[in-house]
């Protein structure tokens, strides 16, 4: 599809949404967002759950005049996702929900507005090895598989110069450090130092305006460049906050 024009307009980002409708009901009725403007979700939006998921995105698109797009995050239904049919979406791939949902595709590069985001999805479900079940709780896809995260490193490797944002579901191991709410790390998980290492590169390469990741469920501004997102809608850029609630 071709992308729509977005130089009057702005993009912002948010964190785990579960399904929740009530950030959009506060939107629409302080008339926050334009049909030009852009959200991002970063991971467990949770919209795509069932086999009834155009329901919620039909109740989406009534709330929400913008476009929404999301990354992946662990609590999502990976095997409907991955169902759909991929298109382009300034300039990287998605899966197409409709004509103003998109999910952002693993180690994708899109250029909105002149600026280059960087998404990369995927986590580990603690909780699955004890009480979870798969296809109800978590389903298998959830965690990046390695040909995906030799996708992302080598994306990574020939855009440095040019990615000016990433939006991660899963949070690198030195923002997980600084975070009081603990997610267990298994010795086999390596997600978080692999987007550590990315982190590293991209900082040191100087074109980094902002990192934000969800799945920790905080606020919290980590280093200049590292940001975890939740509640809080924020326009990327100006970092301001729209008041929803």
């Amino acid at each position: 599809m071709s992308a729509k024009d977005t130089r009057n307009g702005n993009v912002y980002i948010t964190g785990d949404k579960h399904c929740s409708f009530r950030p959009f009901f506060g939107l629409r009725d302080k008339g926050l967002i334009q049909e030009n403007d852009i959200l991002i979700i970063t991971g467990d939006a949770g919209y795509v759950w069932d086999e009834e998921y155009m329901t919620k995105i039909g109740t989406l698109e009534q709330l929400f005049s913008g476009t929404l797009a999301f990354i992946d995050g662990n609590h999502e239904n990976h095997s409907i996702l991955n169902r759909l049919p991929v298109s382009l979406w300034y300039g990287g791939r998605v899966h197409r929900i409709s004509d103003r949902v998109f999910h952002l595709m693993r180690g994708e590069i899109y250029e909105i507005g002149g600026e280059r985001y960087f998404a990369f999805g995927g986590a580990r479900t603690v909780s699955r090895y004890v009480e979870g079940v798969e296809g109800i709780d978590w389903w298998t896809g959830e965690e990046p598989s390695p040909e995906e995260i030799d996708h992302g490193r080598r994306q990574i490797a020939a855009h440095i110069p040019d990615i000016d944002y990433v939006i991660t579901h899963e949070a690198p191991l030195q923002a997980r450090d600084r975070i009081s709410r603990v997610k267990r790390i298994d010795p086999d998980y390596m997600l978080p130092s692999v987007l550590q290492d990315w982190y590293e590169k991209l900082a040191d390469a100087g074109r980094l305006k902002q990192w934000y990741f969800g799945h920790m469920h905080v606020d919290q501004q980590i280093t200049p460049h590292l940001r975890a997102i939740h509640n809080n809608i924020l326009q990327v850029g100006t970092e301001a906050k729209l008041d929803w609630s």
